[in-house]
């Protein structure tokens, strides 16, 4: 054989075109590996102001503003529920001044920074986040976390209203902590995931694994973040959110 060629499983192939079968090679391994699939869908920093999100929810007197931290942390979302109102919540996300449609059988990471004013005591909690649906059919939010207790739960809620702690940690006012959540969309309980990461580690469900399957997607569905007093509207309660992302892999989000 010619020193300018050599043979690859059979097929012999000329020193002037190894390197387009190499990087052919190169390509075709990013893509079997998923690599080349990842991708940042939203940056909703509060420096960009409250128009990131697709609506905000927030009854009066309670507010949704960005502001100024004295903890190193910038500029933040606040979320305040006053007193007598059940929630202060944003809805969606906005993607290129259109609010974004997250779809089936597709997988999103999430991720964000969160700080409450107070952990409710035994007998109450209140919701900071949810993958709600709009409509639900079966699953009014498939997923969401509470916060009660001294506690912080992730909680998977099955077609009718079956709801499971998957995870939980313990949680203390005035700390913040890092949460980037792994969902992959189903409507098939047998098929939908969830992975979790918590302040930079992956995180084992109640059964040992670092994913736990269900059902994921009810007809459509929006992150919810904020704070959500679904039984006990006499406290206020202030969430503090921070560097918000969605995107495609664990990496466009930690």
């Amino acid at each position: 054989m010619s020193a300018h060629a050599r043979t690859r499983r059979g097929v012999r192939v000329s020193a002037s075109t190894a390197p387009v079968a190499a990087a052919a090679a190169a390509a075709l391994l990013l893509i079997n590996t998923g690599t080349a699939q990842a991708a940042a869908v939203w940056d909703g920093d509060a420096t960009h102001g409250t128009g990131v999100f697709g609506s905000v929810e927030c009854d009066s007197p309670g507010s949704l503003v960005t502001a100024a931290q004295t903890d190193g942390h910038g500029t933040v979302f606040r979320y305040t529920k006053a007193v007598g109102v059940y929630r202060c919540e944003s809805r969606g996300i906005d993607v290129g001044g259109s609010r974004y449609t997250f779809a089936n059988d597709h997988t999103y990471w999430l991720g964000w920074e969160q700080k409450f004013s107070v952990v409710p005591g035994s007998g109450s909690d209140f919701v900071p986040w949810q993958w709600k649906s709009y409509p639900n059919s079966s699953q009014n939010y498939p997923l969401l976390m509470t916060v009660g207790s001294g506690v912080l739960k992730l909680v998977y809620v099955a077609p009718g209203a079956s709801w499971k702690t998957i995870w939980s940690t313990p949680v203390t006012a005035f700390d913040w902590n890092q949460v980037a959540l792994g969902i992959h969309t189903s409507d098939s309980a047998s098929d939908g995931w969830v992975e979790l990461y918590y302040n930079g580690v992956q995180q084992k469900f109640t059964d040992g694994t670092t994913r736990a399957e269900g059902r994921t997607w009810d007809s459509a569905n929006e992150p919810k973040w904020g704070a959500y007093d679904r039984d006990n509207t006499t406290t206020e309660i202030v969430n503090r959110v921070d560097s918000l992302k969605v995107g495609t892999a664990y990496g466009d989000v930690d």
